[in-house]
């Protein structure tokens, strides 16, 4: 089998474990972590404490009691090309191929007879297929080989479990399930409608697809996971119904991920190389020379190369750990970072993980509603954001951490496990650069005080149970500031995509809103990060000057949207979308890279008055 090179982000993100993929003459769906190979390469460990703490007390038994850490993905070697390259296993699935149609003049597999535009392709199981030395698959039973495309529908369930579909038990439900006859895949006309297609078998028994589609027609799910060793638990169980899956549907893998913005440990350019090289350190804390070979490691000695021996033990001696508690909102550290007021925040040193200026507010020239509504701007000049991949689903989407309270994370953890034994975990590092808003708590309590406010916040609760109770799981509330606050951050980010050189789909938020019995915190981050370091050109750090005026062209075109009056009848939701108001794709609405919460949660009449002229908005 070829080899394919995938980038960190889409490894994480889009074909991590379990993931279906199709490859130019094959399918697979991508190996547990136990095949990621490194072949004896010195693989990186990605440094974030408080990520690697909240995994451990989140995950709780679905990690091993040895787990190490987060690690970078395999790394392609452009000088390791045979066996012995680093790299992701694959393997093969499904199971079940469809016989290709062979040329007029070849010799055919399928019975000649066929009702009028009725297509018939002989359906074969892996076991009756040869393997050519390239990889490639072919089906010999007539005497010449003939190709074959893997079958267009599996079966899963929600946990993630993925299986092939029991065609022939299926087929002959009822009947005698002894028959081997061939199986076809047969197809009426050209619409590819489930009531079009069906699974005959030439003793005559068959099942159509639009049978297969319905609730509890496939039974229970067998806990098979194809992707990991062993495939299947003896003592493993699931409750879940089986249903029918096209593998090309957009519902097949959704990536259970958690990110956090690294934090400078502190204004101590000492402590902050510490952090940057913890898990180093960890590896020769112990040893009696600690520090001769602290000097004599290249990545340390330079690292340390201004600062004394009493010094560095001495910090290290103090050091506290990650100083958070593994339950706290990793959203509540990075807050209380960006929002002290300090001038600087962090260092310009390389191998810096944050670099921030608090800007002179006097400086900016801020003007009503802007000069009451921000406390502080801060230009992010350098950040680095890390994400790791701890799991994932199908079928329907895992509530992601923005859904969690402030004061509180919970990480959807009833997904699919990427290892039998998770040792490891895999991450991605991406430096970058951005903007924070610090919304001054003063503005938007005014607001939320009011009767208005207050009446539109409780409707506001009852769609997210709705919404809640569409998914069968207990509803997430978020207040009405973090519905005012996301639909603001949607907005800016619209116009800072027109000015600061990078495209809406490179731009990411993050929103800080507090509930009613926690610390006043509220801001919006936004920023941009990639694998390089081009997230960190400046392009829209500069722009934090012209914050007050962005905002007030972005709060302005919310004011009338292209689908108003349509757009704007939303803002009371509907019995399909409940966590959806006035926002659309004219408007409010953003790439699903950008957006922290699947584009929900956002109404523009929160914000300004809509040409309806009702409500109490934020900035009226």
């Amino acid at each position: 089998m070829a080899d394919v090179t995938q980038n960190f982000s889409q490894l994480l993100l889009t074909y991590g474990p379990g993931a279906m993929m199709d490859l130019p003459d094959n399918a697979v769906v991508v190996s547990g972590l136990q095949d990621w190979d490194y072949k004896g390469s010195n693989w990186k460990p990605v440094e974030e404490e408080r990520l690697v703490a909240l995994l451990k007390q989140q995950l709780g038994t679905k990690l091993s009691p040895t787990f190490s850490g987060l690690r970078h993905p395999p790394m392609f070697d452009e000088d390791r090309r045979d066996s012995n390259a680093p790299g992701v296993g694959a393997r093969l699935f499904p199971g079940w191929f469809l016989v290709n149609e062979v040329p007029s003049n070849g010799t055919a597999v399928v019975p000649a007879a066929a009702a009028g535009n009725e297509k018939r392709r002989r359906m074969v199981e892996f076991s009756e297929l040869d393997v050519t030395s390239g990889g490639k698959l072919s089906y010999t039973g007539t005497g010449s080989k003939i190709g074959v495309n893997p079958i267009r529908f599996v079966g899963a369930c929600t946990r993630g479990h993925l299986q092939d579909i029991p065609w022939r038990y299926l087929t002959h439900r009822g009947k005698d399930q002894s028959c081997r006859k061939p199986l076809y895949w047969v197809e009426r006309g050209v619409s590819s409608d489930p009531s079009d297609i069906s699974v005959q078998c030439t003793c005559g028994a068959s099942i159509s697809m639009a049978d297969l589609y319905k609730p509890q027609f496939l039974g229970k799910c067998d806990c098979h996971s194809p992707w990991l060793t062993p495939r299947r638990n003896a003592n493993e169980q699931c409750n879940e119904d089986l249903r029918l899956l096209p593998r090309s549907a957009t519902n097949t893998y959704f990536a259970q991920t958690v990110t956090v913005i690294s934090l400078t440990k502190s204004n101590d350019a000492l402590r902050q190389t510490i952090a940057e090289n913890k898990t180093t350190i960890d590896g020769i804390r112990a040893l009696p020379n600690f520090i001769v070979v602290l000097r004599t490691i290249p990545q340390l000695k330079d690292a340390f190369k201004d600062f004394s021996d009493d010094a560095i033990l001495q910090a290290l001696d103090s050091d506290d750990g990650s100083g958070a508690s593994p339950n706290e909102h990793p959203h509540i550290a990075e807050f209380d970072m960006m929002a002290t007021g300090a001038p600087v925040i962090g260092s310009d040193g390389t191998g810096s993980f944050f670099y921030g200026e608090t800007l002179q507010k006097a400086s900016l020239g801020l003007q009503p509603p802007w000069d009451a509504f921000l406390k502080n701007v801060v230009r992010v000049h350098r950040l680095r954001e890390v994400t790791c991949l701890y799991g994932f689903t199908r079928l329907e989407p895992p509530p992601t951490p923005a859904e969690s309270e402030l004061d509180e994370i919970q990480l959807a953890v009833n997904g699919a496990d990427l290892a039998r034994n998770v040792e490891w975990l895999p991450a991605i590092e991406q430096l970058g650069e951005g903007i924070f808003l610090h919304v001054a708590p003063e503005f938007l309590k005014q607001w939320l005080e009011a009767k208005e406010t207050v009446d539109k916040a409780r409707l506001l609760r009852e769609r997210e149970q709705r919404d809640a109770a569409r998914f069968n799981r207990p509803p997430k509330h978020r207040g009405i500031a973090y519905w005012a606050l996301h639909s603001l951050s949607h907005a800016f980010m619209a116009e800072l995509a027109l000015e600061c050189g990078y495209p809406l789909s490179s731009l990411k938020e993050r929103i800080y809103s507090t509930g009613p019995a926690q610390a006043d915190r509220f801001g919006i981050l936004i920023y941009t990060s990639t694998a390089g370091g081009q997230g960190t050109l400046g392009g829209l750090s500069h722009m934090a000057e012209r914050a007050a005026e962005m905002l007030t062209r972005a709060t302005r075109r919310l004011a009338l949207c292209s689908n108003d009056p349509i757009c704007a009848e939303h803002s009371e939701g509907s019995e399909e979308y409940p966590l959806q108001g006035a926002a659309c794709h004219a408007c409010l609405l953003v790439p699903e890279t950008s957006c922290e919460a699947r584009n929900t949660r956002l109404d523009r009449g929160l914000l300004t008055p809509t040409v309806l002229g009702d409500g109490f908005p934020l900035l009226g």
